[in-house]
Order: structure tokens, then C-alpha cells, then sequence
């Protein structure tokens, strides 16, 4: 009988109703748990690493984004497998290959033509603000909100449409850059930028089925982005004008989210379904 009891699964009418507002609820609400839960920890152990408190940061943030993803994969028990696992080697090397070719592109371009606007500043800060940047924005815009959906919309092989939702709402998040200080224009180029660089993550993520290698390698990108560029804030706000730079860097990240649709092109089906029927393997 407690065996029964454990195995049975808890229903949940609201996401089954209305998947798109209940993932991206779960997605804000992750992000201000990830972010309070952070600040929390800090508070409470000021100074620990004195002036390498960057580390106490990093580690707060790994305790808090696990015991996310721990009760997320409680709360869904016994259907959800968890978000960490799957075929890891394939989704670096899904993701490493696309995203080499936009750093030469968009790196080189700069170096040459507009060397001035180049800076070397990495340090603590720069880590903090990255890897809080790329773990977080995973785990809650690729995680709790594509996982989410694909409880029920696997059903109907609906996983383009959840890469496409899980960009849309990665985009429009960064329109509010504009309020800490970002160029509007600057901004709006952002926005196109992250929702189609969304679009590579999420095809990654649908495809290897574990945010591991888009949360490594979304850090390192804002690790350079932030450290090489003097237009971006030591908060990851990008503080310089438009450029044509900027509108470089935009096309070549559309091309980004092009590769990341072919990742789900129907030849993959049998693959990404085996995938998430596994991940997802008490719902029917």
C-alpha cells in the first residue's frame, strides 16, 4: 500500500489546462527564487571569502539552482526523470560547433574593425555575473519552462513549438535592460539577438535532453561578452550605442536560431521522442 502511494501520480489540472502560463510562471519563479535564495545565503555568511566573495556567490548559486531542480522532479514524482541527464557529449558538441563559428565572426569582426571597443577585464565580478547569467537563464527559461511544456505537448510532437516559446520569452526578458540603463536601440537589437540565440539553446536542450551544456558554454559566451567588450557592464548591461557591430552580431545569432530549428527538423523525431518519453515517462 505505501508502495502504491509512492508511485502515484500527483495531478496537476493547471498545467495540464494551460501549459504556456504555467511554464512561464514556473520560469519567473525560478528565476526569483534562484535570485533571492542567492542573496540570502550571502546575507547571511557576509565576508566569508573576504574580497573573493565572487565565490561565495557561485557557491550559493549551485545550492539554491539544486534544490530547484530537486523539487521541481519531487513536485512532478513520479513522471519527471530530472532536467541534468542525457546524451551530454552530443549536445556539446551541437552547441560548440554553431557557436565557435559566431565567436570568429563576431570577435574577428570587431578586432579588426572596431579594435577601440575592445578591453581584457576578467575578474570576479565578470565570473559571478556570467555564470549567474548562464545557469540561471538555463535552468528557468530552458528547464522549468521547456520541461514543462513538453509534459504535454510531446504528446502532439509539439517540441518546436516549445523551443519557440521558451525564445520568445527569453527575448522580451531582456527588454528590460532598458531600464537599467541600456541604449534603447541597443536594447531592441538584444532583444532579436537573445530570443534567436534562445532558439540554439532550447533546439540543444530538446535535443540532448541535459541543460548542462548549454548552462557551460551560455557562461563562458557572457564570461568573454562581458570581460572583451568596454560597452558592456561588469553587470552584463550593455551600455554603448548601436553599432553596426551590433546589427553583425544580430544576423549571425539569427543564424544561430536557424541551426537550432534544423536540430528539430522531423528527420530527429524518433530521437528527441525517445528523449522525453523517457524524461517524462508516467505521463501518457
Amino acid at each position: 500500500m505505501s508502495n502504491e502511494k509512492t508511485n502515484k501520480t500527483r495531478k496537476h489540472s493547471f498545467v495540464d489546462r494551460f501549459p504556456v502560463v504555467a511554464s512561464i510562471l514556473l520560469c519567473f519563479l525560478g528565476l526569483a527564487v534562484d535570485q533571492t535564495g542567492a542573496t540570502f545565503i550571502s546575507t547571511v555568511f557576509p565576508g566569508l571569502f573576504g574580497s573573493f566573495s565572487w565565490i561565495l556567490d557561485l557557491l550559493s548559486l549551485a545550492i539554491v539552482t539544486a534544490l530547484i531542480l530537486f523539487v521541481y522532479k519531487w513536485w512532478f514524482r513520479p513522471e519527471f526523470s530530472g532536467m541534468m541527464s542525457g546524451n551530454i557529449k552530443d549536445g556539446f558538441i551541437m552547441l560548440l560547433c554553431p557557436i565557435l563559428v559566431y565567436w570568429i565572426l563576431n570577435y574577428g569582426y570587431t578586432f579588426i574593425f572596431e579594435r577601440e571597443t575592445l578591453g581584457f577585464q576578467f575578474n570576479g565580478s565578470v565570473i559571478r555575473t556570467a555564470c549567474t547569467a548562464g545557469v540561471v537563464e538555463e535552468l528557468c527559461f530552458r528547464g522549468l519552462l521547456i520541461c514543462t511544456l513538453l509534459r504535454i505537448w510531446r504528446k502532439k510532437d509539439g517540441y518546436l513549438k516549445a523551443a519557440v516559446v521558451s525564445a520568445i520569452v527569453f527575448g522580451l526578458i531582456h527588454a528590460g535592460n532598458a531600464t537599467a540603463g541600456a541604449d534603447l536601440g541597443r536594447t531592441a537589437l538584444q532583444v532579436i539577438d537573445a530570443g534567436f540565440m534562445g532558439l540554439l539553446f532550447a533546439g540543444v536542450f530538446i535535443r540532448c535532453g541535459s541543460l548542462i551544456p548549454a548552462m557551460v558554454v551560455h557562461s563562458v559566451h557572457d564570461i568573454i561578452a562581458i570581460g572583451l567588450f568596454t560597452g558592456v557592464s561588469e553587470q552584463g548591461i550593455i551600455t554603448g550605442g548601436v553599432t553596426f557591430s551590433a546589427f553583425f552580431d544580430c544576423i549571425t545569432s539569427i543564424g544561430l536560431g536557424v541551426y537550432g530549428l534544423y536540430l528539430l527538423r522531423k528527420s530527429k523525431l524518433e530521437e528527441v521522442r525517445s528523449i522525453w518519453d523517457v524524461k517524462w515517462r508516467m505521463n501518457s
